[in-house]
This record gives C-alpha cells, structure tokens and sequence, in this order.
C-alpha cells in the first residue's frame, strides 16, 4: 500500500490525460478519474469539439463549458428535459419556452445566495500605463458583448443579439418592482463642464445613463442603422412606451413649480405617425400626421403650453399671442376649415343637442369690429329698390339688430 503524502513527485507537469487513483490510509480506494476532473483550472484540456456531457463534452472544465454556483446542479446533456437540476431550469420549464438558457449557454453561473449572479468591472486608472502591453489606450468596459450576424443564408432563423435579459415577475409578487434592466448614472464629480444639447450631446465630465451609437466606432464600410430603440409586442405589449418619475428631471418637481426639458431635438428633428397603409409592400411607410421645427433662431420661435381650461399660444419670450378656451361639457363646437375651389374658408358652428347656433365676436371694451374688404366708392345710391334684398342678424351689446343687404344692383356698383 502506498504511503499518504509519500508519493514522489511528478518530473514533468500533469496534462490531465494522466488517470489518479486516490486511496485512504486503509488501502480501500476512493477515486479513480483524470487529472483534470480534480483540478481542471490548474490544467489545459483541449476541447472536445462537443457541447453536451452526454455526448463528450468537459462540463464544468475549461475544455468545452464552464459552470459557476448553482448552475453545476445542470447536468448539461442534450435533451434539456433531462437533469434540469438548476433553479432557473426547473422554473421555465414549466413556461411556454422552456428551459432554454442554461441549457444553451457556453457558461452559466447561478447563484445559491440570491446575490450577484456575474459581474464585471473595469476603471479608467490604469488604461494609459498599460498602453504598452495593450498596444493602445482602451476604454474602460466593464461587460462587453457581441452579437455578430453572419449567416448569409436567405432565409435564416439565425438572429443576432449583442444583449439580452428578461425581468420576470412571478405570481403573487405585488411589493417590489421588476425591473429588465437598470442603469444608474453615478455623478461624484459635481457639475459638467459644459451643457449637453443636441448639437453638443456629450459635455466634458458630463455623466449619461444611456448613450446609443450607431457603427461602433468603425472608421468604414458602415450603413446607418435602422433605428435607436424599437419597442414590440413578445406577446405582451407595454401599457406606456416612455415614462419620466415626476422628480425626476432638474428644474421641477412634477407638481407645482419649475419646468423641465424631457426630451431635446434639433431644428428639423420631428415626431410622425405612421398609418397602417401598405405602400410596395410595407405597412406604415406612411406618415399620416407629424410634429416638427424648422426655427432657425430662438427669437424667432414659438410655444405651446397647456393650462387649467387653456391651450396657450406664445412667441418665444412666453408672451401670449392668442389661446383657446377648453369647456368641459361643449354642446357646440367651433370648426375652422380651409376653402376648396369656390367655397370660401370660415369659421363654422357645429350646433350639438340644446346647443346655440350662434356664433359670437366679441372685442375688448371700446374695441372695434374691424373687416378688410373692397368697398364701393361713395355716393352709391339704391337705384332700383331702396328695400334691403335680406337683413343680416347681429346682436350688439346684447341687442338685437338687423343689418339691411342689397344686391349689387340695388346698391349701385
């Protein structure tokens, strides 16, 4: 039998293709297995060139997967309905979907403990004096990822994603939130140096949440992409696209005082709304109503604001220019058209139930009712008739009047 701690030691370094045999004092033998089932950090295993355990693949090793905390308890074989022995397995395979993650997963790390599951970090002190053994001066990344896109073959079920993550909310769970994904902006270095616009996004020092680029910093060979962020239904759909927390943004505090800017555009930048027409085959193409800027200069701008019972038209400075009254219960509406052909543009009353057909002018105290319009020269008589053809109602300060017309050939011109 031989003797604990009495082996002599290996003259050339393990490779893991060696067997061990372990025994205890007693002689009765415990282990038998490779090198690298022992100590598989400490030893280089070539691949296996398989991906399941069950059908050659070094689970756990550094030859094929690598398995951290609780997704070990995985057995990691081809058919993914067999040992999903994890937490996160077993919980989605009783889901639509299926246990699919770990079970697809090149590494995997679960946690036992309810903390971290993986984490990355990184830090911009030491990016210049490393600049030798790197060959440049990297950005400090704390959790890189690609996606990359390069199965040519049309068509393909292949798709790409550099990110992606699922916040699950399960039954029962009404105190805390879930959330997909928070990224927190950490300002310890007081304020910028400059101020973020959008001629000018990213000031010195300033701090950002999230920062969407397009062509990842490539020099060439790049197109546009298509879109910064696009929401879509996975089935379930999101009750809002876009919410700001009423305290969340400096200037106000969402209730009664101060203003703040929730979303910044440059001049020609707009918002559209497409319809659901189909043009050479694509739905929506269409932009059936926008808003947008062409304003060069400040000064020369306008607002609009909306107010208790007010929609407010103002110039720049905030001066009114004119505004318009809500009502909470209109039985009659007022209607604004253009003109077509010979139909002149007007302003029309829409008379609703019980409503007035009436439509009223009123200027302010000792103002006038002022009309541009070609008038007939002076010293026109009634020629044929001096009784009006019609009489026009109009009411004055509360009285009732009449307006006498006559026809071009009554008036004289």
């Amino acid at each position: 039998m031989a003797r604990i701690n009495g082996y002599v030691q290996a003259s050339t370094p393990l490779s893991g293709d060696e067997q061990l045999v372990i025994v205890s004092p007693d002689g009765t033998k415990t282990f038998t297995g490779r090198t690298d089932d022992i100590a598989a950090l400490s030893v280089e295993t070539a691949a296996s060139g398989q991906f399941y355990s069950d059908k050659g693949a070094k689970v756990r090793r550094t030859g094929d997967r690598f398995f951290v905390g609780a997704a070990t308890d995985n057995l990691a074989q081809q058919n993914r309905t067999a040992g999903t022995n994890d937490w996160l397995s077993r919980l989605m395979s009783t889901t639509s979907i299926g246990a699919w993650p770990v079970w697809g997963a090149q590494m995997a790390a679960l946690t036992r403990f309810g903390s971290i599951g993986l984490l990355g970090a990184s830090h911009t002190n030491p990016a210049s004096g490393n600049e030798g053994t790197l060959g440049y001066v990297p950005s400090s990344i704390g959790v890189a990822a690609w996606g990359v896109a390069d199965d040519t073959a049309n068509p393909t079920s292949a798709t790409a994603y550099a990110f992606y993550g699922e916040g699950w909310r399960m039954p029962g769970v009404n105190y805390q939130p879930t959330f997909c994904m928070e990224l927190e902006a950490v300002n310890l270095g007081g304020a910028a140096s400059g101020q973020s616009t959008p001629f000018h996004p990213n000031a010195g020092g300033g701090t950002y949440g999230i920062q969407i680029g397009a062509g990842g910093g490539q020099t060439s060979g790049t197109s546009d992409a298509e879109a910064g962020i696009v929401f879509v239904n996975n089935p379930s759909a999101f009750k809002t696209g876009i919410i700001f927390s009423a305290t969340a943004l400096t200037g106000t505090n969402g209730s009664d005082s101060g203003f703040a800017t929730a979303v910044a555009m440059s001049r020609n930048h707009g918002i559209i709304w497409s319809t659901p027409e189909t043009v050479e085959n694509v739905q929506g193409a269409n932009s059936g109503a926008m808003i947008y800027s062409t304003v060069s200069t400040a000064a020369l701008g306008a607002r609009i604001q909306f107010l208790d019972s007010v929609v407010a038209f103002s110039n720049a400075s905030g001066t009114p220019i004119f505004t318009i009254g809500t009502n909470q219960n209109p039985n009659n509406t007022l209607q604004v058209q253009a003109g077509s052909g010979q139909q002149a543009a007007g302003i029309y009353v829409q008379e609703g139930p019980s409503g007035s057909p009436n439509l009223g002018l009123y200027p302010a105290d000792g103002g006038e009712l002022q009309i541009a319009s070609p008038t007939v020269a002076g010293g026109s008589s009634l020629t044929n008739n001096p009784v009006p053809d019609q009489w026009m109602h109009i009411n004055v300060n509360g009285q009732d009047l009449r307006i006498p017309l006559f026809t071009p050939a009554q008036a004289g011109g």
